[in-house]
């Protein structure tokens, strides 16, 4: 199975759940995962987010293009240990 495949149905599984997105550049992204198509993640970003990306349109949802995506990581649950 490719990377994409793997991560496009991961990004499926966590619509409307907080996770913790790191691309294969290094840059970590906070927020809810919206939408989901072929080619990308839009995540919904806090308003106060710091995030260093151009964010396409309001409320502020970001697209990250699921080939440059390296982890997904779902921080909702309180089990879960954050991610380091």
């Amino acid at each position: 199975m490719s990377a994409i495949h793997e991560h496009y149905r991961t990004s499926k599984k966590y619509i409307n759940k907080r996770v913790r997105i790191l691309t294969t550049s290094g840059a970590s992204y906070e927020g809810r995962i919206v939408k989901v198509d072929r080619n990308r993640v839009y995540l919904r970003t806090a308003s106060g987010s710091r995030n260093k990306a151009t964010i396409s349109f309001l409320p502020f949802i970001l697209p990250l293009v699921l080939f440059d995506l390296l982890v997904i990581v779902l921080i909702d649950r309180p089990f879960r240990r954050p991610f380091c």
